[in-house]
C-alpha cells in the first residue's frame, strides 16, 4: 500500500515538474569569470567603443547629407520625406550604441529600431506619391489607377488599402515596444524560448505581420506607379534603408540559432548578454556607416540645388534658378513634426494627397520623374489646374458610365 502511493505521489511530482518546466524561463547558461579580449579591455568595452566609433561617423556622414537639403529646401514636399527617410541610419546607430553600452537593459530598447523603420515606410510611401503627382498628369495617374467603368471605387481603394497598411506599423510598432517592456519587466517575456506561454513568440509574429504588411504595401505602390517611378531608382532607395532592419532580423535569427545548437556559447571573453544582446546590435553599428554612404548615394540632394541643371549646363535658357521654400531649421522640424503622417488615421489618406498636390502647385514644383518633358521649365499654376480640372472632369465620366454599366447589369437581371 505505501509503494503504491509512494508511486502515485512520484508520478505526481514528475507532473508537476514537467508543467512547471513548461511556464519557467530557463536559466541563461553561466559564463566563467570574465576576462580582458585586448588590453585591459573586455569584449563589452571595445564593443561598445567600436559601436560608437561607428554612430559617430555615420551621424556626420547623415548630418552632411541633411545639411544638403536643409541648405537647397527648394522642395518641401519633397525634400521632408527625403529628410525623414534618412535620419533612419543616426536612429538606428544610436539606439545600437545604447543596446550594446547597457545590454543589461539592451531589450528594452530594440523596439526603438521598429519604430524608426515605420516612420520611414510611411515617408517612403509618401515620396512615392509626391513623385507621381510631380509627373504630367499625375493626380490622375495615382488616385484612378486600376479603376474600372464597372465599379468607380476599385481605384482608389487600393491606394487607401496601401496607405492603412503602411501607416498602420506606426502605432503598432510602439505597441509592440511598450509589450516587450511590459513583459520584460513582469518575467512574462523569456526571449530564450518559443512556448505560447511566454510573450516572446506571440509578439514575434505579431511583429513579423505588420512589418510584412507595410514592405507589401510599399512594393505594391512601385509595382502600380513603375512606369513614373523607376527613373528615380526608387528600389535603390527603398534597399538603401529598408536593408538596416531587414539584414538585422536575418542577423539576429542566425545568432539565435548559433546559440540554440550551442556553437555560440558563453566563454571566458563573451557572457550570456554579450550573445544574445550586444553581438547583433554591435554587428548592425559595424554596417551602419555603410548604410549612410549608401543612402548618400540614394537619396542625394543635388536635383534640389538652387541652380537645377535641367539640360546643357552652358545654355542659361535651360537652367531653372530655383530659391529655397523655407530655412534649414524650418526644414529639419518639418521633417520631425511626423502629424501630417498620423493625421491620416483621423482625415484619411485622401486629404492629405489633396494637400500634397496644393503644395506642389503652390511651389510650382518640377517634375522629377521625367525632367525634360516640359522642356526644362517648371508648369505653371494654372497649367497645373487646367490638369486637375480635366481630370476631374474624366473621373465625373467614369463614374457616369459606370452607373449605366450597373443599371444595365440591373434591368438585364
Amino acid at each position: 500500500m505505501n509503494a503504491v502511493l509512494l508511486l502515485a505521489r512520484s508520478r505526481h511530482d514528475d507532473d508537476d515538474t514537467s508543467n512547471s518546466n513548461k511556464t519557467t524561463c530557463p536559466l541563461p547558461p553561466t559564463s566563467p569569470e570574465i576576462v580582458p579580449i585586448v588590453g585591459n579591455l573586455t569584449f563589452h568595452s571595445l564593443a561598445t567603443i567600436i559601436t560608437g566609433a561607428c554612430a559617430v561617423f555615420s551621424f556626420l556622414v547623415i548630418a552632411v547629407l541633411v545639411g544638403l537639403h536643409a541648405f537647397n529646401y527648394t522642395n518641401r514636399i519633397q525634400q521632408r520625406q527625403v529628410i525623414r527617410i534618412v535620419l533612419l541610419v543616426p536612429w538606428v546607430s544610436f539606439f545600437c550604441f545604447l543596446t550594446v553600452w547597457q545590454e543589461e537593459a539592451g531589450e528594452y530598447l530594440l523596439g526603438s529600431l521598429d519604430f524608426g523603420c515605420a516612420v520611414a515606410l510611411s515617408a517612403f510611401l509618401l515620396l512615392m506619391c509626391d513623385y507621381v503627382l510631380a509627373s504630367p498628369d499625375g493626380y490622375h495617374e495615382l488616385l484612378e489607377k486600376g479603376m474600372t467603368p464597372s465599379d468607380d471605387t476599385k481605384g482608389k481603394a487600393w491606394f487607401k488599402r496601401a496607405w492603412y497598411m503602411v501607416l498602420q506599423f506606426i502605432p503598432t510598432s510602439l505597441i509592440i515596444w511598450a509589450a516587450t517592456c511590459i513583459t520584460l519587466a513582469t518575467d512574462t517575456y523569456c526571449a530564450a524560448s518559443n512556448k505560447p506561454h511566454f510573450a516572446h513568440i506571440w509578439i514575434t509574429v505579431f511583429k513579423t505581420l505588420v512589418t510584412t504588411w507595410a514592405v507589401i504595401a510599399d512594393l505594391k505602390m512601385y509595382g502600380m506607379q513603375k512606369a513614373v517611378l523607376k527613373p528615380q531608382k526608387m528600389l535603390l532607395k527603398f534597399a538603401a534603408f529598408k536593408g538596416i532592419i531587414g539584414l538585422n532580423a536575418l542577423q539576429t535569427f542566425i545568432i539565435n540559432i548559433l546559440v540554440g545548437a550551442k556553437t555560440l556559447h558563453p566563454t571566458s571573453h563573451l557572457s550570456y548578454d554579450d550573445i544574445r544582446v550586444a553581438l547583433p546590435s554591435l554587428i548592425l553599428g559595424l554596417e551602419m556607416p555603410l548604410f549612410a554612404i549608401l543612402i548618400c548615394l540614394a537619396f542625394p540632394a543635388s536635383p534640389y540645388y538652387k541652380s537645377h541643371a535641367t539640360g546643357d549646363d552652358s545654355d542659361d535658357e535651360n537652367n531653372t534658378q530655383v530659391t529655397p521654400a523655407a530655412g534649414p531649421f524650418v526644414a529639419i522640424f518639418e521633417a520631425l513634426n511626423i502629424t501630417d503622417l498620423l493625421s491620416c488615421f483621423v482625415r484619411g489618406p485622401m486629404r492629405l494627397v489633396k494637400e500634397q498636390q496644393w503644395g506642389i502647385r503652390r511651389q510650382q514644383s518640377w517634375s522629377l520623374a521625367s525632367p525634360a518633358a516640359e522642356g526644362g521649365r517648371m508648369k505653371s499654376v494654372r497649367n497645373v489646374e487646367a490638369e486637375e480640372r480635366d481630370g476631374e472632369r474624366r473621373e465625373r465620366r467614369h463614374r457616369r458610365k459606370g452607373s449605366q454599366t450597373r443599371e444595365m447589369r440591373r434591368s438585364r437581371g
